[in-house]
């Protein structure tokens, strides 16, 4: 998932950033706590601080918007 995410961001032209979030809880985390077997990833506008005062910058909503985009019209192979 990681490696197919990065290869449209660079045909895509679009910015990204990888980091781990190994504290963070998701629905994906969730999902797989519950016993299913699904790929997963986050995907989002990187923030700086959080819980209670976020702040981001408009282009890096812009960059996500783009990149799920790019995500929906993709074809992923296994």
């Amino acid at each position: 998932m990681r490696q197919h995410l990065v290869a449209l961001a660079k045909e895509n032209n679009i910015p990204y950033k990888l980091d781990i979030c190994p504290y963070y809880g998701s629905d994906a985390s969730a999902a797989m706590r519950a016993g299913a077997d699904v790929k997963h990833a986050l995907l989002g506008a990187g923030i700086e601080s959080s819980h209670s005062y976020e702040r981001t910058h408009m282009d890096s909503v812009q960059a996500t918007e783009s990149m799920v985009d790019a995500y929906l019209k993709s074809k992923m192979v296994d």
